[in-house]
Protein backbone atom coordinates (compact mmCIF):
# COMPACT_ATOMS: atom_id res chain seq x y z
CA UNK A 1 0.00 0.00 0.00
CA UNK A 2 1.45 3.27 -1.01
CA UNK A 3 2.39 6.20 1.54
CA UNK A 4 0.83 8.65 -0.74
CA UNK A 5 -2.97 7.05 0.63
CA UNK A 6 -2.19 8.90 3.70
CA UNK A 7 -0.53 12.03 2.72
CA UNK A 8 -3.38 14.63 4.14
CA UNK A 9 -2.94 17.42 1.64
CA UNK A 10 -2.77 17.52 -1.73
CA UNK A 11 0.47 16.26 -3.23
CA UNK A 12 2.21 15.95 -6.49
CA UNK A 13 5.35 14.26 -7.98
CA UNK A 14 6.54 15.64 -10.43
CA UNK A 15 9.41 15.72 -12.97
CA UNK A 16 11.11 18.99 -14.06
CA UNK A 17 8.61 19.41 -16.79
CA UNK A 18 5.66 19.40 -14.27
CA UNK A 19 4.30 16.09 -15.80
CA UNK A 20 2.93 14.68 -12.60
CA UNK A 21 4.62 11.21 -11.78
CA UNK A 22 2.26 10.34 -8.48
CA UNK A 23 -0.22 11.90 -6.93
CA UNK A 24 -1.69 11.51 -3.41
CA UNK A 25 -5.44 10.05 -3.02
CA UNK A 26 -6.14 13.80 -1.41
CA UNK A 27 -5.43 15.19 -5.12
CA UNK A 28 -7.66 13.26 -6.70
CA UNK A 29 -10.47 14.26 -4.19
CA UNK A 30 -10.03 17.71 -4.91
CA UNK A 31 -8.36 18.43 -8.43
CA UNK A 32 -9.94 16.48 -12.00
CA UNK A 33 -7.39 14.06 -12.77
CA UNK A 34 -4.44 15.58 -14.82
CA UNK A 35 -0.68 14.73 -17.08
CA UNK A 36 0.65 18.10 -16.45
CA UNK A 37 0.43 20.32 -13.05
CA UNK A 38 0.51 23.07 -15.20
CA UNK A 39 -2.99 21.96 -16.73
CA UNK A 40 -4.13 22.52 -12.74
CA UNK A 41 -3.32 25.92 -13.00
CA UNK A 42 -5.52 28.78 -13.76
CA UNK A 43 -4.16 30.48 -16.99
CA UNK A 44 -3.02 33.67 -15.65
CA UNK A 45 -1.08 31.92 -12.69
CA UNK A 46 0.98 29.86 -15.01
CA UNK A 47 3.77 31.98 -15.56
CA UNK A 48 3.82 32.74 -11.55
CA UNK A 49 3.97 28.78 -11.56
CA UNK A 50 6.70 28.38 -14.03
CA UNK A 51 9.03 31.30 -12.55
CA UNK A 52 8.77 29.87 -8.40
CA UNK A 53 7.92 26.32 -8.60
CA UNK A 54 10.68 25.59 -11.06
CA UNK A 55 13.39 26.80 -8.64
CA UNK A 56 15.90 23.73 -7.65
CA UNK A 57 18.32 22.96 -4.81
CA UNK A 58 20.96 23.10 -7.34
CA UNK A 59 19.74 26.64 -7.82
CA UNK A 60 19.80 27.60 -4.37
CA UNK A 61 23.23 29.78 -4.80
CA UNK A 62 21.43 31.68 -6.95
CA UNK A 63 18.13 32.16 -5.13
CA UNK A 64 19.49 31.65 -1.53
CA UNK A 65 18.17 33.38 1.82
CA UNK A 66 20.85 36.15 2.04
CA UNK A 67 20.10 37.59 -1.97
CA UNK A 68 17.59 39.38 -3.06
CA UNK A 69 13.92 37.24 -4.09
CA UNK A 70 10.78 37.27 -3.44
CA UNK A 71 9.40 38.17 -0.41
CA UNK A 72 8.14 34.98 1.59
CA UNK A 73 8.99 32.36 -1.17
CA UNK A 74 11.95 31.13 -0.27
CA UNK A 75 12.32 28.62 2.85
CA UNK A 76 15.71 27.33 3.62
CA UNK A 77 15.24 24.01 4.70
CA UNK A 78 18.24 21.56 5.83
CA UNK A 79 20.38 23.32 3.50
CA UNK A 80 17.86 23.01 0.79
CA UNK A 81 15.56 25.54 -1.13
CA UNK A 82 11.63 24.85 -0.64
CA UNK A 83 9.78 27.15 -3.14
CA UNK A 84 6.74 28.45 -1.47
CA UNK A 85 3.98 30.54 -3.93
CA UNK A 86 0.70 31.29 -3.73
CA UNK A 87 -1.37 30.57 -7.39
CA UNK A 88 -4.89 29.91 -8.34
CA UNK A 89 -5.53 26.28 -9.19
CA UNK A 90 -8.66 24.52 -10.51
CA UNK A 91 -11.04 22.30 -8.26
CA UNK A 92 -13.58 20.04 -8.51
CA UNK A 93 -15.20 22.39 -6.30
CA UNK A 94 -14.13 25.61 -8.16
CA UNK A 95 -12.72 26.75 -10.90
CA UNK A 96 -10.77 29.19 -9.19
CA UNK A 97 -9.29 28.34 -5.11
CA UNK A 98 -6.37 29.41 -4.12
CA UNK A 99 -3.65 27.61 -2.81
CA UNK A 100 -0.11 27.82 -1.00
CA UNK A 101 2.08 25.73 -2.94
CA UNK A 102 5.38 24.30 -1.24
CA UNK A 103 7.89 22.49 -3.85
CA UNK A 104 11.63 20.65 -2.98
CA UNK A 105 13.35 19.53 -5.54
CA UNK A 106 15.36 16.15 -5.28
CA UNK A 107 17.57 16.12 -8.20
CA UNK A 108 14.85 16.49 -11.06
CA UNK A 109 12.08 15.21 -8.85
CA UNK A 110 10.12 17.55 -6.99
CA UNK A 111 7.67 16.78 -4.22
CA UNK A 112 5.10 19.49 -4.43
CA UNK A 113 2.50 20.12 -1.53
CA UNK A 114 -0.69 22.00 -2.57
CA UNK A 115 -2.62 23.62 0.69
CA UNK A 116 -5.76 25.53 0.44
CA UNK A 117 -6.00 28.84 1.62
CA UNK A 118 -10.13 29.68 0.73
CA UNK A 119 -11.15 28.47 4.06
CA UNK A 120 -8.19 30.58 5.58
CA UNK A 121 -9.85 33.54 3.88
CA UNK A 122 -13.25 32.76 4.49
CA UNK A 123 -12.01 32.70 8.25
CA UNK A 124 -10.37 35.99 8.09
CA UNK A 125 -13.55 37.07 6.04
CA UNK A 126 -15.67 35.64 8.84
CA UNK A 127 -13.25 37.46 11.65
CA UNK A 128 -13.59 41.11 9.81
CA UNK A 129 -17.04 40.76 9.33
CA UNK A 130 -17.70 39.74 13.31
CA UNK A 131 -15.24 42.58 14.52
CA UNK A 132 -17.36 44.93 11.91
CA UNK A 133 -20.44 44.22 13.26
CA UNK A 134 -19.05 44.14 16.60
CA UNK A 135 -17.75 47.89 15.78
CA UNK A 136 -21.09 48.59 15.06
CA UNK A 137 -22.75 47.47 18.01
CA UNK A 138 -20.07 49.75 20.13
CA UNK A 139 -20.70 52.78 17.87
CA UNK A 140 -24.76 52.37 18.71
CA UNK A 141 -24.28 51.91 22.19
CA UNK A 142 -21.56 54.66 21.88
CA UNK A 143 -24.68 57.04 20.24
CA UNK A 144 -27.27 55.90 22.83
CA UNK A 145 -24.69 56.63 25.75
CA UNK A 146 -23.77 60.23 23.87
CA UNK A 147 -27.74 60.48 23.33
CA UNK A 148 -28.28 59.89 27.30
CA UNK A 149 -25.27 62.44 28.36
CA UNK A 150 -26.80 65.22 26.16
CA UNK A 151 -29.87 64.30 27.59
CA UNK A 152 -28.11 64.47 31.08
CA UNK A 153 -26.54 67.89 30.23
CA UNK A 154 -29.44 69.22 29.11
CA UNK A 155 -31.13 68.45 32.42
CA UNK A 156 -28.29 69.68 34.42
CA UNK A 157 -28.47 73.08 32.42
CA UNK A 158 -32.26 73.18 33.28
CA UNK A 159 -32.13 72.72 36.79
CA UNK A 160 -29.00 75.55 36.85
CA UNK A 161 -31.30 78.29 36.90
CA UNK A 162 -34.30 78.25 38.44
CA UNK A 163 -36.85 80.51 39.43
CA UNK A 164 -37.63 81.21 43.20
CA UNK A 165 -40.69 83.83 44.08
CA UNK A 166 -39.61 86.25 46.27
CA UNK A 167 -42.81 88.68 46.42
CA UNK A 168 -45.52 88.86 44.06
CA UNK A 169 -43.67 91.16 41.87
CA UNK A 170 -40.02 89.74 42.32
CA UNK A 171 -38.32 86.92 41.36
CA UNK A 172 -35.17 85.30 42.07
CA UNK A 173 -32.65 83.27 39.20
CA UNK A 174 -29.84 81.68 41.11
CA UNK A 175 -27.41 80.53 38.20
CA UNK A 176 -24.86 77.58 38.66
CA UNK A 177 -22.25 75.62 36.57
CA UNK A 178 -20.75 77.74 33.64
CA UNK A 179 -22.49 80.81 31.97
CA UNK A 180 -22.91 79.35 28.72
CA UNK A 181 -24.96 79.51 25.48
CA UNK A 182 -26.39 76.36 26.30
CA UNK A 183 -27.34 77.44 29.65
CA UNK A 184 -29.32 80.79 28.44
CA UNK A 185 -30.76 78.58 25.59
CA UNK A 186 -31.98 75.52 28.07
CA UNK A 187 -34.12 78.30 30.21
CA UNK A 188 -34.91 81.22 28.01
CA UNK A 189 -38.35 80.05 27.21
CA UNK A 190 -39.32 78.46 30.83
CA UNK A 191 -38.16 81.79 32.44
CA UNK A 192 -39.92 83.96 30.47
CA UNK A 193 -43.15 81.67 30.64
CA UNK A 194 -42.87 82.15 34.55
CA UNK A 195 -42.34 86.17 34.52
CA UNK A 196 -44.81 86.55 31.79
CA UNK A 197 -47.97 84.03 33.94
CA UNK A 198 -46.78 85.43 37.16
CA UNK A 199 -46.88 89.13 35.95
CA UNK A 200 -43.55 89.69 37.83
CA UNK A 201 -41.49 93.41 37.11
CA UNK A 202 -37.86 92.42 38.88
CA UNK A 203 -35.73 90.04 38.44
CA UNK A 204 -32.50 89.28 40.24
CA UNK A 205 -30.31 87.46 38.58
CA UNK A 206 -27.87 85.75 41.00
CA UNK A 207 -23.97 84.95 39.80
CA UNK A 208 -22.56 83.80 43.12
CA UNK A 209 -23.04 80.45 41.89
CA UNK A 210 -21.50 80.52 38.33
CA UNK A 211 -17.75 79.60 37.88
CA UNK A 212 -16.56 80.78 34.27
CA UNK A 213 -18.65 83.48 32.13
CA UNK A 214 -18.05 82.27 27.99
CA UNK A 215 -18.06 85.00 25.68
CA UNK A 216 -20.59 83.14 23.85
CA UNK A 217 -22.45 82.93 27.15
CA UNK A 218 -21.78 86.60 27.44
CA UNK A 219 -23.85 87.91 24.13
CA UNK A 220 -26.92 85.05 24.69
CA UNK A 221 -27.35 86.68 28.20
CA UNK A 222 -27.24 90.26 26.91
CA UNK A 223 -30.15 89.17 23.92
CA UNK A 224 -31.91 87.21 27.13
CA UNK A 225 -31.83 90.63 28.98
CA UNK A 226 -33.10 92.51 26.31
CA UNK A 227 -35.91 90.56 26.35
CA UNK A 228 -37.37 91.26 29.47
CA UNK A 229 -36.27 94.66 29.32
CA UNK A 230 -38.44 94.43 26.24
CA UNK A 231 -41.67 93.22 28.48
CA UNK A 232 -41.27 95.91 31.11
CA UNK A 233 -39.21 93.79 33.53
CA UNK A 234 -36.37 95.49 35.85
CA UNK A 235 -33.04 93.21 35.72
CA UNK A 236 -30.51 92.84 38.59
CA UNK A 237 -27.22 91.08 38.27
CA UNK A 238 -26.12 90.72 41.73
CA UNK A 239 -23.24 88.26 43.28
CA UNK A 240 -20.49 89.29 40.66
CA UNK A 241 -17.93 87.84 41.80
CA UNK A 242 -13.84 89.35 40.52
CA UNK A 243 -13.34 86.50 37.82
CA UNK A 244 -16.77 87.79 36.15
CA UNK A 245 -15.86 91.32 36.12
CA UNK A 246 -12.47 90.59 34.35
CA UNK A 247 -14.65 88.25 31.48
CA UNK A 248 -16.89 91.18 31.39
CA UNK A 249 -13.87 93.11 30.30
CA UNK A 250 -14.54 95.42 27.12
CA UNK A 251 -18.30 93.89 27.26
CA UNK A 252 -21.61 94.45 28.98
CA UNK A 253 -24.82 92.43 29.29
CA UNK A 254 -26.91 95.97 28.07
CA UNK A 255 -27.24 99.41 29.68
CA UNK A 256 -30.83 98.74 31.16
CA UNK A 257 -28.91 96.12 33.61
CA UNK A 258 -28.65 97.27 37.21
CA UNK A 259 -25.49 95.45 39.02
CA UNK A 260 -25.77 95.12 42.88
CA UNK A 261 -23.88 93.25 44.91
CA UNK A 262 -24.64 95.29 48.64
CA UNK A 263 -27.22 92.89 50.57
CA UNK A 264 -28.81 95.74 52.01
CA UNK A 265 -29.75 97.46 48.40
CA UNK A 266 -31.21 93.78 47.27
CA UNK A 267 -33.74 93.81 50.29
CA UNK A 268 -34.21 97.54 49.72
CA UNK A 269 -34.89 96.62 45.84
CA UNK A 270 -37.73 93.76 47.60
CA UNK A 271 -39.08 96.25 49.74
CA UNK A 272 -39.55 99.02 47.40
CA UNK A 273 -41.08 96.75 44.34
CA UNK A 274 -43.50 94.01 46.87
Amino acid sequence: MSMLEYVPVPYFLVDTDFNILEWSVQSGHVFQPAANFLDLVDTFSKDKAKKFLATRSSDSAELSVDQPHEKDTLIQHRGQAIQKVEIVLKTNSSPYSLFECHIQWDNDIGHLVCIQQDERIQELTTLVQRHRKRLAETDFELLQQKEQLEDSLKRIKQLSASFIKLSPSVGLVPLFGDLDRQLVDENTKVLQECVYDGHYTTLLFDFGGLAELTSEGIHAFAEFMKSFYLMGVTCYVIGMRPPHTQSLRNRSFGEQIIYMNNLSEIINVGKHVS
